[in-house]
């Protein structure tokens, strides 16, 4: 019996680990000032895992580790790839390259996979990679959406990697918002990676209800826009 709890209690804390390793850290500058801590208030305690993780889903519907949805389903397409589908401003999101081909073209051994983590980009913590999309997108015309984290790694032997930036694309499908759709506009996606590099991906698609775009391994800030 206590064999058992020890176990549950072992999975729980390793699967709070690895939603909670790091999914982006983009700044348009190493040397970009940043902000002072207050002073004035006392600090909270730091949040547990499942407590920040909790926080991650800004629709309140996850109340624990276990409910945090391992997969996702877009326009009726199931994700190729395991990971943590935290994001709750898009309507789902899916990678539609097949694991194994992935697997395949970043060079993983044998009993690693290829693993998924996205979540809803906070502007105020990111207000750099924020900066980049809306510059992106005013040199466009065009209009900032719905901003993730995403990040593309690989899990072997129960721990977390980032796969390399530098890898073969990697397909990926966003279900679009009704509160973002609008007939007879073009749809697309900026991508800010670390050091303020900034990309814009075209949808590769004709369906009207999802944008999708090709990307690489590794983190980055994404964001929807249409024009």
């Amino acid at each position: 019996m206590k064999a058992s709890i020890i176990k549950k209690m072992l999975m729980a804390a390793l699967t709070a680990s690895l939603v909670m390793a790091p999914v982006m850290g983009v700044f348009a500058s190493s040397d970009t000032p940043q902000p002072e801590p207050s002073t004035t208030e006392a600090s909270a305690p730091a949040p547990s895992p499942v407590e920040a993780a909790v926080t991650e889903a800004t629709s309140g519907a996850i109340t624990s580790v276990a409910e945090i949805p391992a997969s996702s389903t877009v326009a009726g397409v199931k994700t190729t790839t395991a990971g943590t589908y935290l994001a709750q401003s898009v309507s789902g999101i899916a990678a539609t390259t097949p694991a194994a081909s992935i697997a395949q073209g970043y060079g993983l051994a044998a009993g690693e996979k290829p693993y998924v983590k996205v979540s809803d980009m906070d502007p105020k913590k990111s207000y750099l990679a924020k900066q980049c999309m809306d510059a992106a997108a005013a040199s466009q015309g065009a209009v900032v959406g719905p901003m993730l984290n995403l990040e593309f790694g690989k899990m072997s032997g129960g721990k977390y990697s980032q796969l390399s930036a530098e890898g073969p694309e990697i397909r990926m499908s966003v279900g679009l918002p009704k509160n973002f759709a609008q007939d007879g506009k073009t749809y697309g996606v900026i991508r800010v990676r670390a050091g303020g590099v900034v990309t814009i991906l075209k949808d590769v698609d004709d369906n009207p209800n999802t944008v999708t775009f090709d990307t690489t391994g590794g983190a980055g800030a994404y964001a929807l826009i249409k024009y």
